[in-house]
């Protein structure tokens, strides 16, 4: 059975007083770059923590229990009782799983650009990625950076995101500068790379099927918007779509996919219903 190594970040007394015991602290509180959020504190641990290839890690955000409802013992039980995996995904948000065709096209429709500037990343890595095609599932979802992994994947995710960072923090970089802008979220702003970043998991496990993934039982976990509650069972269908698709390439099962989920999406996201040709949001 690996060591399972959990930290969880705190950034002051308040966010330090609702961490779970059964996870290690970790200090953000004098929090030096807020624009990058997150990555931050994930950084820092990486470049000064020497890992053990043969333990697991993860580094959850202070509201990991306001939006799993998963405390460290659930996520414990649940590593210990499926022993072997490369990563255990610890991801809400089931309708924003299940109703996209991948986390990328669910982040453009919120933060417009999003995959244009990821295409643009990945390309000036050698790495091209035809995203209106990209498929993702609920196994290979993660949000919030909700995972724990052995470092054979965080290395390749750490790899990722510092190329990321090196290019947004180069102010002479017309895409590094393209990806810090701003962009809405809520009532606020946030740089754009934050929500970049939070994909790179998926964008790994999408890619590279050696990595073995064990996502926790997403019905178990609350409904982060309840008005898609009702349509659960066509979510499931959706989600089948996607694997089948993934499975045979047949273009039917993603027509299907898209014309679906348009019905869902148009009964709980749009005061306005969107035509029925706008399958795609990017």
């Amino acid at each position: 059975m690996s060591i399972t190594n959990i930290y969880q970040i705190y950034y002051d007394e308040e966010s330090k007083s609702r961490l779970d015991p059964g996870f290690t602290p970790l200090d953000n509180s004098n929090n030096p770059r807020p624009d990058w959020r997150e990555y931050w504190p994930i950084r820092n641990f990486f470049l000064n923590t020497v890992l053990n290839a043969d333990e697991l890690y993860g580094i959850f955000s202070p509201l990991f229990y306001g939006k799993t409802r998963l405390d460290s013992a659930t996520v414990r039980q649940f590593i210990d009782s499926n022993p072997g995996h490369d990563v255990y995904s610890f991801s809400p948000f089931r309708q924003d799983s299940a109703c996209y065709l991948n986390i990328f096209e669910h982040g453009d429709s919120y933060h417009p650009g999003m995959v244009n500037l990821t295409d643009a990343f990945l390309r000036s890595l050698g790495v091209e990625i035809d995203f209106h095609r990209l498929v993702m599932d609920l196994r290979t979802t993660i949000f919030c950076n909700y995972f724990v992994a052995k470092p054979v994947f965080w290395e390749k995710w750490f790899a990722l995101t510092e190329h990321l960072f090196h290019i947004t923090e180069d102010s002479n970089n017309p895409l590094g500068r393209e990806i810090n802008a701003m962009t809405r979220y809520k009532q606020a702003t946030l740089n754009m790379k934050v929500f970049i970043i939070e994909r790179i998991a998926s964008l790994i496990l999408s890619q590279d099927s050696s990595f073995s993934i064990a996502p926790y039982d997403i019905e178990q976990m609350p409904w982060s918007d309840p008005a898609y509650s009702p349509y659960w069972s066509e979510m499931i269908t959706l989600d089948a779509l996607k694997m089948a698709y993934q499975q045979t390439g047949n273009q039917r099962y993603l027509a299907n996919f898209f014309t679906q989920r348009l019905r869902i999406l148009n009964n709980c996201r749009f005061a306005q219903p969107l035509p029925p040709q706008q399958l795609y949001f990017f």
